[in-house]
C-alpha cells in the first residue's frame, strides 16, 4: 500500500525517508501535512490521511472532539519548556511567581510547550495559573473549559511576540520559538532576560527527577487506516524503533554529516548523561503522558482523563 508520511528533517526519522528502513508491505509518500492546528481541518477531522507529525498540544483535545485520528507512541520532537520562558527586564519578575498578575504573550494557549510550560510553572514553581494574563495571537479550535483562564488577543496581530515583549506589550513570554530572528531578538536585547537563566540545569533536573523530557510533536495515524488494518500500527512503531536506531549509528560512526563539530562526541556526552531521553513506547513514557492528560485536565484543554486506549492505537498499547 501507499502511505502518505510526512516531510520530517528529524535526524531519527531520517532513514526511513531516505529508504534505509522500510516498513514491510508499505510504500511510503512523503508529503507536507499539518502539525498545528489553527482552524477547523476536515482531513484531521475526518479521518482523511495517512499519517501526520502532529503537534502534542492538540492532541487530547481533538480526540475529544472526535476527531478521526489516533495516536502513535512515537514522539519524534522533544523541546526543553523552560528555555522558552522570557520576560522584561524592568517587569520585576525575578522568581516564578512573579509571573502572577503579569501579561504573558503566547501564539497560541495550548500548544504543547506552552501546556507544559505552565505545568512545570504550577506543579514545581508555585505559580497560581489563575493570576496570569494570557495574550495570544492565534485562535483557538477547541474549546476551552478552564473558566478562570484570563485571555485576550493581542491588537496587533502582524508584531512577532519578540518584538511584543521589547516593545512592553507584554511582560513575558512562554511561547515556542522556531526562528533565528526571533531568538536573536530576545537573546541579544538588553530589556529581555530568561527567567530561567541557566534553564540547561533546570530540563536535566527535572529529567533526573521524573524522568521527563518534554515531548511536543508525536505521530498520529487515521483513525479510518488503523481500524481497516490494525496491524499496520505496530509495523509502522518498529520502523521508527528501526529508523532512530539507525541515526544513532550514523552519530556514533561518524557518519551523520550533520555541521556540529565533534558530534560523536557530543553524542557519547549525551548518552552518558540522559541515557536516550528520545524514547518511544507506553512503558517508558509513562510517567509523561500520565503528566500530560493531568495538565491538559487542569488546564481545561479536555473536561476529563482520556485513556491510553483512546489516545494510542491498539497495536501499539504493549510498547
Amino acid at each position: 500500500m501507499e502511505l502518505p508520511f510526512p516531510i520530517m528533517r528529524y535526524d531519527i526519522t531520517l532513514p526511513l525517508l531516505d529508504g534505509r528502513v522500510e516498513v514491510p508491505g508499505v510504500r511510503l509518500k512523503p508529503t507536507r501535512t499539518f502539525s498545528m492546528v489553527f482552524k477547523d481541518e476536515p482531513q484531521l477531522r475526518e479521518g482523511d490521511f495517512g499519517l501526520c507529525d502532529f503537534n502534542l498540544g492538540y492532541l487530547l483535545p481533538a480526540i475529544e472532539a472526535g476527531w478521526e485520528l489516533i495516536g502513535l507512541p512515537v514522539f519524534v520532537k522533544r523541546k526543553p519548556a523552560y528555555q522558552f520562558i522570557f520576560c522584561r527586564a524592568d517587569a520585576g519578575i525575578e522568581t516564578p511567581r512573579d509571573l502572577e498578575g503579569k501579561r504573558v504573550g503566547s501564539r497560541t494557549y495550548r500548544t504543547a510547550l506552552t501546556v507544559w510550560a505552565r505545568g512545570l510553572l504550577h506543579e514545581f514553581h508555585g505559580v497560581d495559573l489563575t493570576k496570569l494574563r494570557w495574550v495570544i495571537w492565534g485562535a483557538e479550535v477547541f474549546p476551552i473549559h478552564d473558566t478562570s483562564a484570563q485571555i485576550e488577543t493581542i491588537a496587533d496581530r502582524q508584531k512577532s511576540v519578540a518584538h511584543a515583549l521589547v516593545d512592553g506589550d507584554v511582560d513575558a513570554l512562554i511561547t515556542d520559538i522556531s526562528d533565528v530572528g526571533l531568538f536573536e531578538t530576545l537573546e541579544g536585547n538588553s530589556k529581555v532576560r530568561r527567567l530561567f537563566p541557566d534553564y540547561q540545569r533546570e530540563d536535566e533536573r527535572l529529567y533526573r527527577e521524573t524522568g521527563i523530557y518534554t515531548p511536543v510533536h508525536l505521530i498520529v495515524m487515521s483513525k479510518h487506516l488503523d481500524r481497516q488494518q490494525p496491524e499496520l500500527a505496530r509495523r509502522l512503531y518498529d520502523a521508527f524503533e528501526q529508523a532512530k536506531a539507525q541515526a544513532y549509528k550514523d552519530i556514533l560512526s561518524d557518519m551523520a554529516g550533520f555541521s556540529v563539530v565533534y558530534l560523536r562526541e557530543r553524542m557519547l556526552e549525551q548518552r552518558e548523561r540522559w541515557g536516550d531521553p528520545f524514547q518511544y513506547g507506553l512503558a517508558a513514557n509513562k510517567n509523561t503522558i500520565d503528566t500530560f492528560i493531568r495538565y491538559n485536565v487542569e488546564q481545561g484543554m479536555i473536561r476529563a482523563p482520556l485513556a491510553y486506549e483512546q489516545i494510542f492505537a491498539r497495536g501499539t498499547l504493549d510498547t
